[in-house]
């Protein structure tokens, strides 16, 4: 249903491009690992964050990550993906997919706070619609009082442990039944 990945400042350069769907300077598609791409739907992916809407995704990134205190070390993960699959009760093209994208990335935005967001496209070029949240992990360093960059503190074993139950409760709650968040491999057992 939902996993995350966690990445460093050098990663994210690629992924901004996977989001969006870069053409080099010939106009053509960049060639992706993920050879299930159906480049004649790409034109359907859209990017629900208002963040990227006026400025791009590296922009807005290394913006925010100057308002903060980042480690000065290579293998700090300055950027998680939480990839969201639609849910195979939710028919895709439909009213409820783009209500249940809305809804993901309200429960998400909250979550993480939404001036942390990069972005959150949705990929219908794809087998399955799912969603890229990206964000930047940032907390609240009590002892030096200041906010800092840490994946390790906001993706706790407990946040990772409650996300799925979390978003589960949160998207009963707002389509008045259960749309099939927790599965065989989300449930905690």
């Amino acid at each position: 249903m939902a996993h995350v990945g966690k990445y460093t400042r050098t990663q994210t350069g690629q992924l901004f491009a996977h989001y969006e769907r870069k053409q080099n300077e010939n106009g053509e598609h960049r060639k992706y690992k993920n050879q299930d791409i159906d480049l004649s739907k790409t034109h359907l992916n859209y990017n629900l964050c208002p963040n990227t809407k006026t400025k791009s995704q590296i922009d807005f990134y290394h913006e925010r990550l100057s308002e903060v205190y980042v480690y000065n070390r290579s293998d700090v993960k300055t950027m998680c993906d939480w990839v969201i699959t639609l849910p195979q009760k939710i028919s895709v093209d439909s009213d409820e997919e783009k209500r249940f994208f809305k809804k993901t990335y309200e429960f998400f935005s909250k979550r993480y706070e939404e001036e942390n967001v990069i972005s959150a496209y949705v990929h219908k070029d794809e087998t399955q619609p799912h969603m890229h949240f990206s964000f930047i992990p940032i907390t609240y360093d009590e002892k030096k009082k200041r906010y800092k960059v840490s994946a390790k503190d906001v993706l706790t074993k407990k946040e990772l442990q409650s996300i799925h139950p979390d978003f589960s409760e949160f998207m009963k709650r707002s389509f008045n039944r259960d749309m099939g968040v927790l599965n065989g491999a989300t449930e905690l057992g």
